[in-house]
């Protein structure tokens, strides 16, 4: 169901925003997050669009769920001022997936705290995989190993069951600077874009530098959370898993996820080319 109308007042301790439309008002009730990301904007007594869903009673009030807002904006005189515009949103994101450069798909298992009761120092890189394709989606080239750790304390029990690897297997992975110079070499000879799914990898690739003395390589400017657009993009509230995406928009199960760094790689990839071929679907 679709309100638009003027959002004309506001009750922060319930989350609650109250709209006016032509024939009647309306109770919406928003998530934390969404008050959090929108709550600034409703104090202009601003024009909404939105989608909603099933009623409830929120304190005295019958409330709408919000799903997602479509716009925000104010009129001014003869000025619009917006503050949210999806379709603004998904021309930015359409134009950010269809330029033309090469694309390293990348993803990266790690350390888990041990079931002792302590945090480790530092969670460590333990296996990588990635897919590099060049600026006509052609495949460059795809490379994977299991890591080394510096501690063997980062190959717990609850690590090895997470990734499904024996402690005895780490024996043929590469040291993490073999890791590093490999990486480094493809920043420096392919400049790619780093597609990754979720907030985790680059950040933790950034604290890998650091815990191993060496020189940070430039990756965030040039990396690309594709969770994130594809949640922008359809306005989707919460997280996505990566297997379950590919198997949303391809009507297909997968085997359960393995949690192997190359294995879910090459599925980035495919989320990525499906998400694609849909932003540029010809809308009737």
């Amino acid at each position: 169901m679709e309100i638009r109308g003027r959002v004309v007042d506001t009750i922060p301790s319930l989350r609650i925003i109250k709209v006016e439309t032509r024939d009647r008002m309306y109770y919406v009730y928003l998530s934390r997050k969404m008050f959090r990301d929108f709550g600034p904007y409703f104090y202009e007594t601003p024009y909404a669009s939105m989608e909603v869903d099933k009623k409830e009673i929120h304190g005295k009030y019958a409330c709408y769920h919000l799903k997602s807002f479509t716009k925000i904006i104010k009129h001014i005189r003869r000025e619009r001022k917006v503050f949210f515009d999806i379709v603004e949103i998904q021309d930015s994101i359409k134009d950010i997936i269809n330029r033309k450069e090469n694309m390293l798909f990348l993803d990266l298992e790690y350390s888990l705290p041990s079931s002792r009761g302590h945090r480790e120092k530092f969670i460590e890189i333990i296996q990588y995989g990635l897919v590099l394709y060049d600026k006509e989606g052609k495949k460059i080239l795809e490379d994977q190993s299991l890591v080394k750790p510096n501690k063997k304390s980062s190959l717990n029990k609850q690590t090895l069951n997470f990734v499904n690897r024996e402690f005895k297997e780490f024996k043929d992975g590469v040291d993490y600077i073999v890791f590093y110079q490999t990486f480094e070499q493809l920043l420096e000879k392919y400049n790619p874009r780093i597609v990754v799914w979720g907030n985790n990898d680059v950040p933790t690739l950034e604290k890998s530098f650091r815990i191993n003395h060496l020189r940070p390589l430039n990756i965030r400017k040039r990396s690309l959370n594709l969770m994130q657009l594809i949640k922008n993009y359809y306005g989707i509230k919460n997280d996505l898993g990566l297997f379950e995406t590919y198997e949303l928009a391809t009507k297909t199960k997968l085997e359960p996820q393995t949690h192997d760094a190359f294995e879910d790689a090459v599925i980035l990839k495919g989320v990525y080319d499906l998400f694609k071929k849909d932003i540029n679907k010809k809308r009737i």
